[in-house]
């Protein structure tokens, strides 16, 4: 028979020595580079739902506090008296004709596809008692599809096009009576803003959350303390304790490798999501080299991912001048 109190005290080891995974936010660069951009509009979006989905684009470059929208109703004023449509400006003459009259620096348009469908549907059964009793259902479901693209006004140049879909359902169901009407404008609005936060996502950074897997070890205190200030995003006071962390572990005969190994991988990852990647590289191979932990290499790729990333955020937040110029 299995002792009761050793069970209890493994269980106690297994939690003393495993891993916390914190949370952190990492900015993700755009797909394309808009810095140059820095005023733009919204030109005719063809198909059914273009209204709404013309308000909602308008209002997400908005919110970002990143471009210059200009009024859609002056935009389409002024392609009207120059006899413009969107599809006119992949030709560099009808751009550079609009380009001398407005401010925007780049145009978006594109086409909308929307439709809504609802499928009813019963089932019967018998209870106990030998009584039939039916089960009605309803289920809607909502489909956006749609393409953007993104002229420069002054060149005519196609900056990007991006084609997006989303679907949006829900069920309702009732026993022994209609169930209740599908909400149909939610469903719309759903998949409408779906694919305007994916097209987003293409044109401006946005936030990300990864997991950083830190190392606990009941023999080295200082981890604790240190998981606790990154899980408050205080990479500075994280990195000061698991350095402490790897000075004590290090002087410790009575440690093997691989504890070590945990401090210095703590280390690394509060350098990481700090941004100093050259350092995190350092402390993870350090690591590795006590531990020959496999899975701690993949960590080096995640570090020079998001380094590059460092990189396309800088430019993309760079002045318009300077990007005009790379």
């Amino acid at each position: 028979m299995k002792n009761p109190v050793l069970g209890a005290i493994g269980a106690v080891l297994v939690c003393a020595c495993g891993s916390v995974a914190v949370r952190v936010p990492v900015m993700k660069p755009a797909e394309i580079n808009m810095a140059p951009y820095q005023s733009v509009a919204i030109g005719e979006m063809t198909g059914a739902g273009n209204r709404p989905m013309s308000d909602s684009l308008e209002e997400a470059l908005v919110n970002t506090n990143r471009f210059t929208v200009v009024d859609r109703q002056h935009m389409a004023q002024v392609m009207r008296e120059l006899q413009l449509s969107s599809t006119d400006l992949a030709d560099p003459r009808a751009a550079a004709k609009l380009g001398k009259v407005v401010t925007a620096g780049a145009l978006i348009f594109g086409d909308v596809q929307s439709s809504y469908r609802e499928q009813p549907n019963e089932s019967r059964y018998q209870d106990d008692k030998k009584i039939w009793h039916t089960w009605y259902s309803i289920k809607g479901e909502s489909y956006v599809r749609a393409t953007f693209k993104v002229v420069d006004v002054a060149t005519g140049r196609l900056i990007v096009a991006k084609t997006y879909e989303e679907r949006r359902d829900d069920t309702n169901r009732a026993l022994d009576r209609r169930p209740e009407s599908i909400d149909r404008i939610a469903l719309e609005n759903g998949a409408r803003r779906a694919v305007i936060e994916r097209f987003m996502k293409a044109i401006v950074p946005h936030q990300e959350y990864q997991y950083a897997h830190f190392q606990k070890d009941s023999d080295i205190p200082q981890l604790e303390g240190g998981i606790g200030w990154a899980e408050r995003g205080d990479w500075k006071n994280a990195q000061s304790t698991f350095n402490d962390a790897v000075q004590a572990a290090e002087k410790n005969v009575k440690l093997k490798a691989g504890q070590v190994a945990k401090c210095y991988w703590n280390l690394g990852l509060s350098y990481e999501y700090a941004g100093d990647y050259e350092k995190a590289e350092a402390m993870v191979n350090k690591a590795y080299s006590l531990s020959n932990e496999r899975e701690m290499l993949a960590e080096i790729d995640n570090i020079h991912r998001l380094q590059a990333d460092g990189k396309k955020l800088a430019e993309q937040n760079a002045a318009p001048e300077a990007s005009l110029a790379k």
